[in-house]
């Protein structure tokens, strides 16, 4: 398992910025994020039975890292921010989707940056306003507003490989490039949507 944070406002790179602050805590505890978890809520549970039964002292002694790559994550991914808009909390989740925190490349290291913030990629496509033509693809962007992928149809998930996941890549590893990009793109499949005419055809 891996780890992924949950932080309004921010942007992809504040988000990749929290999770590598998130994981440095957990590497240099020497502990994974999946037995950091584990170890919280073993003492949870301990807690709330009054602290009867036998004292979990392996989970004791690394419990608190949790919330510590928490606030780590938060105060990374925050930094510059206004005090009162900071939250308490990054919301670290984990994920089961692995993930490598050890890079042979920088390549390598940019390609893990991409495949972690994808999802705040194209949450922030759509706010800028690129998906909002009524066209096929744009209808699955927005579906995916909650990163669901178990709930698109074949054809969804096809559009989504061929129309929208290029477009992501662009915007994160070529920014410059992106308008011309998008456009591009689109104009190739203006001749798709049906013009004013033929769905007057249609019309009761």
């Amino acid at each position: 398992m891996t780890i992924t944070i949950r932080v309004e406002g921010a942007q992809p790179e504040e988000i990749v910025r929290g999770l590598l602050a998130a994981q440095e805590v957990f590497d240099k505890a020497g502990v994974t994020p999946d037995q950091a978890a584990t170890a919280r809520f073993v003492v949870e549970g301990w807690d709330i039975r009054g602290f009867a039964g036998k004292v979990p002292e392996e989970e004791l002694a690394i419990c608190t890292v949790w919330d510590e790559a928490d606030q780590a994550a938060v105060q990374a991914c925050c930094a510059g921010w206004p005090t009162h808009k900071v939250p308490r909390s990054a919301e670290l989740e984990l994920v089961r989707e692995p993930q490598r925190f050890s890079f042979t490349s920088e390549e390598e290291r940019s390609e893990w940056l991409f495949q972690t913030a994808y999802s705040g990629i194209l949450e922030e496509l759509c706010e800028e306003g690129y998906f909002d033509d009524g066209r096929p693809e744009d209808e699955v962007a927005f579906l995916l507003d909650d990163w669901d992928f178990e709930h698109l149809t074949d054809e969804q998930r096809r559009l989504y490989d061929e129309r929208i996941y290029p477009l992501m890549r662009i915007w994160f590893f070529e920014r410059e490039r992106f308008e011309e990009e998008y456009n591009r793109l689109r104009n190739e499949r203006s001749h798709e949507l049906p013009d004013n005419r033929q769905l007057n055809l249609f019309a009761a």
